[in-house]
C-alpha cells in the first residue's frame, strides 16, 4: 500500500469515528432526557440510568455504520478537492481509481466488524438493557427462556407463554396459575390453547379453568372465551420476548427450525435472518456511493452540498430499507428479496456514480 493510500485510509477512518461519536452521543443524550422522568418516578439511580441508556442504544453503532461511512468519504474526497489535493495527485499521475481502491478495503472491513458486533455484543447489551427495563425499572418480574417462551409473576398469579406474536398481538400454549393470598397454595388454574388483545384485556380461547371444589376435589370448566391476565400489556410481553438482533446469526437460525417445527409463522424471524447477512454489506456500497458523489460534484458546489446530498442518500436509503423490510413482514416479498433488495440498488447506484470519474 502506498503513503497516498495509507493517508486516505488514515483521514477516512478519523472522519467515521468523530461522525460515528457525534451521532452516537446526540442519541444517548436525546434518549436519556426522555427517559430522566421514568427514572426520578422510581427513584432509579441517574447515573446507572446513563449506562442502562448506552446499552440500550448500542445497536446504533451498528445500524449507522452505513450512513456514517458514506458521509467520512464524502467529507474526505471533499476537503482533498477543496485543498486542491485530488489535482495535484492526478496531476503526479494518480488516478481517482487509486485513491478510491483502499476505501474499498475499508468498507470491508467495516462489513466484518459491523457482523461481528451484531453478533457478540450488541445482543449482550439489549438482553441486559431489557433485563434493567423490566425488573429495576418497570418492577416487572418478567422472564423469558433461549426460545421465545415468556414466564411472568403479576400479583399472586405466575403465567406462563409458550409463544407471543407482537405483530398481532396474539398468544399460544396459556397456563395461568392463581395462588392464595396468604400462602403458596394453588387456587385456580387456567389453560388455554390461545389469547389476542383486544379493547377488554386479554381474551383466551378454548380455556380450561380448574378450582378447588366444596367437596375437596378439583372441579374444572371449559370455557370457549374469557378475559383474564388483567394489567399485562402488550408492551410488556412485547419488550421480553426474543427479537432477532437479541438473538446470534446461529441462535437465530436455530430458533426459525424450531418455531417452524411446531408450527408458528416465523416469515419476519425469515426476513431479520437474510437482513443479518445482508446489512452489513451495505458499508462497501455507501462508501462507493460516497465517493462518487464528493469525485463527481463540480467543485465550486463546495463541500456543504455534498454533504447534504449524501444525508438526501442516507434518507431514501433507510426508507427503501425499511419499506422492503416490511413488505417481506407482511409476506409480499421473500425474506431474501426482501432483505438484499437494498444492497443491489444501491450498488447499482453506486456503480453508476463511479462511472463518472475522470
Amino acid at each position: 500500500m502506498s503513503l497516498i493510500q495509507r493517508y486516505v485510509l488514515k483521514q477516512f477512518f478519523k472522519y467515521f469515528a468523530m461522525i460515528q461519536v457525534v451521532v452516537f452521543f446526540l442519541v444517548v443524550a436525546i434518549d436519556y432526557l426522555s427517559w430522566i422522568s421514568k427514572f426520578l418516578q422510581v427513584n432509579y439511580n441517574l447515573l446507572h440510568g446513563v449506562w442502562f441508556v448506552v446499552m440500550r442504544n448500542l445497536g446504533i453503532i451498528v445500524m449507522m455504520t452505513p450512513v456514517c461511512a458514506l458521509l467520512s468519504s464524502v467529507v474526505l474526497f471533499g476537503l482533498m478537492r477543496r485543498n486542491n489535493e485530488i489535482i495535484a495527485l492526478m496531476g503526479g499521475g494518480i488516478s481517482a481509481w487509486k485513491l478510491i481502491k483502499p476505501l474499498s478495503g475499508a468498507g470491508l472491513l467495516l462489513t466484518v466488524l459491523v457482523f461481528i458486533l451484531a453478533e457478540t455484543v450488541v445482543p449482550v447489551a439489549l438482553n441486559k438493557a431489557t433485563h434493567i427495563r423490566m425488573v429495576d425499572i418497570k418492577k416487572r418480574n418478567i422472564q423469558t427462556t433461549q426460545g421465545n417462551n415468556i414466564w411472568l409473576r403479576h400479583g399472586r398469579e405466575i403465567i406462563y407463554i409458550k409463544h407471543y406474536t407482537i405483530a398481532t398481538k396474539t398468544l399460544s400454549g396459556i397456563s395461568i396459575t392463581r395462588f392464595a393470598d396468604d400462602s403458596f397454595v394453588p387456587v385456580r388454574r387456567v389453560d388455554a390453547a390461545s389469547g389476542v388483545y383486544t379493547s377488554k384485556g386479554w381474551a383466551l380461547k378454548d380455556a380450561i379453568v380448574q378450582e378447588p371444589s366444596i367437596s375437596g376435589g378439583q372441579r374444572s370448566q371449559y370455557v370457549d372465551a374469557a378475559i383474564d391476565m388483567v394489567g399485562v400489556l402488550p408492551e410488556d410481553l412485547g419488550s421480553v420476548v426474543k427479537k432477532a438482533r437479541e438473538m446470534s446469526f446461529f441462535n437465530l437460525w436455530d430458533y426459525i427450525r424450531k418455531m417452524e417445527k411446531e408450527g408458528y409463522d416465523v416469515t419476519r424471524y425469515r426476513v431479520n435472518f437474510q437482513a443479518k447477512m445482508a446489512f452489513p454489506l451495505l458499508c462497501l456500497m455507501m462508501v462507493m456511493i460516497g465517493s462518487g458523489i464528493a469525485l463527481t460534484r463540480p467543485r465550486h458546489e463546495g463541500i456543504p452540498i455534498s454533504v447534504g446530498i449524501g444525508i438526501g442518500i442516507a434518507f431514501l436509503f433507510w426508507i427503501f430499507y425499511s419499506l422492503c423490510l416490511s413488505l417481506g413482514y407482511g409476506e409480499m416479498l421473500p425474506p431474501f428479496i426482501a432483505a438484499w433488495a437494498a444492497d443491489v440498488v444501491f450498488f447499482c447506484a453506486g456503480g453508476l456514480l463511479l462511472q463518472d470519474i475522470d
